[in-house]
């Protein structure tokens, strides 16, 4: 079945809704047919289904049924604000992971780096998150706030837990509670040893990801996988 994003403000059975753009061109693209029934998504919790309408060169779709998700637990990986293109890739992995929120972080190793994220990126991360959404079918798309300084979240009060990447750090736990997680990953090249102590002082716990060093978009997905699975494990035991 054909899986469509559509506007938020829409997502109410008995509502008619507007697709979001580049919508038409994906049910071109697989022969989409007027009166068909399809999966829609809002990456604001809603699952449900609808019935494509064709008016002109447009489509909307009459939403028939309509659930909302819970939020998944709050999962915030701040992430070495490198180049822009890998960067788009940890927010749409992200984004089938269950991750909540992607923070771009400026660190001392990413201001000389020309392709990094910058605010006027954020726009075209969010969509990434929405593709994801469409992709891999999840009811939420991860929030990709705006760029911060290692500093700020270093002055933030941790809600909850902290984990700082570091390959001199202890083992991520095989379990996990369901508090909210910040996660931070530096950059290429690592964060600084001043930036680590920095993390440690605000009460982030250093972890390890694995034997060897690794690009941050991999340390940033490995740190999600790690706590979604020990989350899991948490609700199994």
């Amino acid at each position: 079945m054909i899986r469509v994003l559509i506007e938020r403000s829409s997502g109410a059975a008995g509502r008619r809704g507007g697709l979001l753009q580049g919508e038409a061109h994906h049910l071109r693209v697989r022969r989409a047919e007027a009166g068909e029934t399809v999966e829609v998504r809002d990456g604001d919790g809603l699952i449900g289904l609808g019935r494509l309408v064709q008016a002109g060169k447009s489509w909307e779709v009459d939403v028939t049924t309509a659930d909302r998700a819970s939020r998944p637990a709050e999962l915030t990986l701040a992430v070495g604000a490198g180049d822009r293109d890998r960067f788009a890739w940890v927010v749409e992995k992200a984004t089938e992971l269950g991750v909540t929120s992607v923070i771009p972080l400026e660190t001392e190793r990413t201001a000389a780096v020309a392709s990094r994220v910058r605010i006027q990126h954020l726009e075209r991360l969010r969509r990434h998150a929405l593709e994801a959404v469409k992709q891999s079918g999840a009811a939420w798309a991860t929030r990709v706030e705006e760029p911060v300084s290692l500093g700020e979240i270093a002055a933030r009060p941790i809600a909850g837990q902290g984990w700082v990447a570091d390959a001199n750090g202890a083992a991520v736990p095989a379990t996990v509670g369901k508090t909210p997680l910040t996660v931070v990953i530096g950059p290429e090249g690592g964060l600084t040893a001043d930036e680590l102590e920095r993390l440690r002082g605000a009460g982030y716990t250093a972890v390890s990801l694995g034997p060897h060093t690794l690009r941050f978009e991999t340390a940033a997905i490995a740190a999600a996988a790690a706590a979604v699975a020990g989350r899991l494990r948490r609700t199994d035991g």
